[in-house]
């Protein structure tokens, strides 16, 4: 839930939103639950780019993959207490926030970790950096479900958490914390009353010095506010979520600074929700009344499948993660099997110009489909030279980088290959 940057390819193909979950022998666009199964229970997961992935979970757990989810590795944390959310600032800076005051960064993609946090039996829930020196990180009473209490905590550093400047005189759990810049930022604020929970958001114009009230429930409009997210200075969101029974429940969004809220998502006990763009969003919910997932389209007025989840990380529509005690992935995973592979090859790779596809005989090069992405998600549009079984692709006119190649036989995949431009 974040402006995405990508030093990898993200394959990107015209298909429907809503697929079903589906085992890993799929070839279609849809959710994919992953073979590896997690030690412990996952709660957040950030997608650096399309290959590294990180995810961290109860008890310290993290994990890591640098091939896309095919493998994950265990890395150690050096903490026994969970991890809640993870959040990179860029291609190599990122940190994970959890239980009693735990705080920590890595420099180097997710490969090692430094406990920088400090000492509170307070639990952390969300944070929010603008660059990987300035970011808050929000907390208090409560557990990863139910994020209200009667004390709260806000830190705020300016030197990558070097440093905490620590707000620890609020008497309501601090759920939320997005800064959208380095003045603007929004707190949703929850307290525990013998009649059941009240939230309020907050908003400041000063980095944090100071906050104001924006939206608050009154005592008969019991719910907590989770999740607040940001697009853009003007549309925002946040959950409101409550028992089944009560009015206030769902989604709201702003689209005026902050200074009106509309719900848009009517759905009792909402526990988390995962923001793309202004148009997709997904939620999980669950209650005595039930529990599930759903995603929701408002642009095209579609509704979205998705597994069941706590933490989700999207590149974009069409390639993420979602998490819980199981890893899903979205995107293509196929069964190319290695006859098919050797079936075609393509040299060369590294390239400087054109790309040579040389077909075995059986393959009817009619029937061959070839897509080229960019690393910004462009489809390009070029002009093969087909030449007895052999297609020549000529990029010369694009930039260096990295591009990926799918090649469909009769709407079959039968290769996916990752090219490299010097």
């Amino acid at each position: 839930m974040r402006p995405k940057e990508f030093i990898t390819i993200i394959v990107m193909l015209l298909m429907s939103f809503a697929f079903p979950v589906k085992q890993i022998n799929s070839q279609e666009i849809g959710w994919h639950q992953l073979n590896f199964v997690p030690t412990y229970p996952l709660y957040g997961v950030y997608c650096i780019n399309y290959d590294t992935v990180v995810a961290v979970g109860a008890n310290g757990y993290i994990i890591r993959t640098n091939d896309s989810g095919e493998h994950w590795d265990s890395i150690p944390s050096n903490t026994t207490n969970s991890l809640y959310r993870v959040h990179f600032v860029n291609q190599t800076t990122g940190y994970a926030v959890g239980e009693k005051g735990t705080i920590l960064k890595t420099t180097d993609m997710g490969l090692t970790w430094e406990n920088i946090g400090i000492s509170t039996n307070l639990t952390l829930f969300s944070l929010s950096f603008i660059n990987k020196d300035t970011g808050w990180v929000a907390g208090g009473e409560g557990d990863i479900v139910y994020t209200y209490g009667n004390k709260g905590i806000l830190l705020k550093t300016t030197n990558g958490g070097t440093n905490w400047i620590i707000d620890s005189t609020y008497d309501k759990t601090v759920a939320s914390v997005f800064f959208i810049d380095n003045d603007t930022g929004y707190i949703a604020l929850n307290i525990d009353t013998t009649i059941g929970c009240i939230g309020t958001l907050r908003k400041t114009t000063n980095g944090g010095n100071s906050f104001f009230t924006i939206k608050q429930d009154s005592l008969f409009q019991i719910g907590f506010y989770t999740d607040i997210y940001f697009i853009n200075d003007k549309i925002g969101f946040f959950v409101s979520s409550t028992p089944p029974g009560y009015d206030k429940d769902g989604i709201y969004k702003t689209t005026d600074f902050g200074n009106t809220w509309n719900k848009i998502v009517t759905q009792w006990s909402i526990k988390t929700m995962y923001v793309l763009d202004s148009c997709i969003l997904y939620l999980m919910y669950s209650d005595m009344g039930g529990d599930g997932s759903f995603g929701i389209d408002s642009c095209l007025h579609t509704n979205l499948t998705c597994p069941f989840f706590i933490g989700m990380d999207l590149l974009n529509k069409d390639s993420g993660f979602c998490v819980i005690d199981k890893i899903y992935k979205r995107g293509i995973l196929s069964n190319i099997n290695e006859v098919e592979k050797q079936k075609i090859e393509i040299y060369p790779n590294p390239f400087k110009d054109k790309i040579i596809i040389t077909l075995s005989s059986d393959i009817d090069i009619l029937e061959i489909n070839l897509m080229v992405y960019n690393s910004i998600d462009q489809k390009i549009i070029y002009n093969p030279n087909l030449k007895n079984n052999q297609i020549i692709i000529d990029l010369a006119n694009e930039p260096n980088g990295l591009y990926y190649l799918i090649i469909r036989d009769n709407n079959k995949i039968i290769r996916t290959e990752k090219l490299i431009k010097l």
